[in-house]
């Protein structure tokens, strides 16, 4: 008996403790998350379990705010942490600082219910989708400053139409890829030089590689924004949630790029086209003019068959109205002979004033006639006049003519 060591409570609990810290500093365990609740101080606490066992899990608030993936009620995960104790209780707990999900599969199921869960949210509609400026003076970048996506955007965006290009470098992948995107999104929103559109850009990789651009974090990002975006991830086949939530998906960088500027070399080609549209529609224009022009002048070089043509016009309504009233006095003379009464005299008076009175209408007809038939002339001369080739030749006018005229 004297040889067992003797320990006070707190002696075995330390010593326990620390034997398990330090054997297992660094632990990797796989399992399915269950009992999940996260306290007011932001600290998540679960249970890791299998078939057999459980083990109470712990991350504490300053990690939680950082992973890629944060645990939830069914999740297989393989958590990354270590083992500790809480001395005091006899307690021991895994200290988690790192998630990943367990396989395909399970990122899968983690993604859609996701998608569903946004959705739900309106994430997804496109009567919010914004339009693309057609012509940006300045293009924000979110993509890792190295490697050869940002140069080959930064060449194919060269080729079409020289823009200004904001580059903000993020890591595109690991555990705060998604924090720091969400991040480049929403300082480019603040800034007070703010770029006309935004592309999140990635060359593609495995579904692992992409969980950044499946975050809800970046979801988020992307549906606050006041500048459009466009998700330019580089996988042809599965759309990420951050495609599903831009206002704009390209397959690749560089099919961003075609996106977000016109190629020149078809804008020169459109004015060129326009250019000749406007010229056809001047030269139609000068020739209707010169029509009207031709067409006028005809009738400036022959003022006098115009005039005779008018006076032939006056004479025949002289002649017609002439004829009426000699009409008329016929007939009256005529019905007075064949009466053959003897008028009093005060009726021989009325009879003459009447005739008389006929006589000045008759008078004062032709005369009015004859006025307004002026009047015509004098008007009809004036717009000759202001008409003739004198005038056009005041204007500025040249008058060209050939051997025969």
């Amino acid at each position: 008996m004297s040889n067992i060591p003797e320990y006070s409570v707190s002696e075995l609990s330390f010593s326990i403790k620390k034997s398990l810290e330090t054997k297992f500093n660094r632990v990797r365990v796989r399992g399915e998350v269950s009992g999940l609740t996260k306290a007011k101080s932001g600290h998540l606490y679960f249970n890791l379990k299998d078939e057999d066992a459980l083990l109470s899990s712990i991350i504490w608030r300053g990690k939680a705010l950082y992973l890629d993936v944060l645990p939830e009620e069914g999740l297989e995960i393989l958590a990354i942490g270590k083992v500790s104790t809480y001395s005091p209780r006899s307690n021991y707990n895994f200290i988690v600082d790192t998630i990943k999900i367990a396989g395909e599969g399970a990122i899968l199921k983690v993604i859609e219910d996701r998608k569903k869960k946004l959705k739900k949210l309106g994430y997804f509609e496109n009567s919010i989708k914004k339009k693309l400026p057609k012509f940006p003076k300045a293009i924000g970048i979110i993509t890792s400053s190295s490697g050869v996506v940002i140069e080959d955007m930064k060449k194919k965006i060269k080729e079409r139409l020289p823009s200004k290009i904001l580059l903000w470098p993020v890591s595109v992948q690991g555990q705060f890829a998604d924090q720091e995107i969400s991040d480049a999104i929403n300082g480019f929103n603040q800034r007070d030089y703010k770029p006309d559109v935004l592309i999140i850009a990635r060359g593609g990789g495995s579904l692992e590689d992409l969980l950044a651009f499946n975050s809800e974090k970046v979801a988020e990002a992307i549906f606050e924004s006041k500048i459009p975006v466009i998700s330019a991830v580089g996988h042809e086949t599965d759309f990420s949630i951050s495609d599903l939530v831009s206002d704009i998906r390209a397959s690749t960088p560089t099919a961003a790029a075609d996106l977000v500027v016109p190629d020149r070399n078809e804008l020169l080609k459109k004015l060129n086209n326009l250019a000749s549209i406007y010229d056809t529609a001047i030269e139609n224009h000068l020739n209707m003019k010169q029509y009207r022009l031709d067409s006028s002048s005809g009738k400036i070089l022959n003022p006098d068959s115009l005039i005779k043509n008018l006076n032939l016009k006056i004479l025949n309504e002289y002649s017609k109205i002439k004829n009426y009233f000699d009409n008329y006095f016929r007939n009256f003379e005529h019905l007075v002979k064949n009466l053959n009464i003897i008028y009093p005299k005060n009726k021989l008076e009325n009879n003459k004033n009447k005739i008389l009175n006929l006589n000045k209408f008759f008078l004062k007809g032709i005369n009015g006639l004859l006025d307004k038939k002026s009047i015509l002339i004098k008007n009809q001369i004036k717009i000759l006049q202001s008409s003739s080739h004198e005038r056009w030749l005041e204007k500025g006018f040249v008058l060209i003519k050939d051997d025969n005229n």
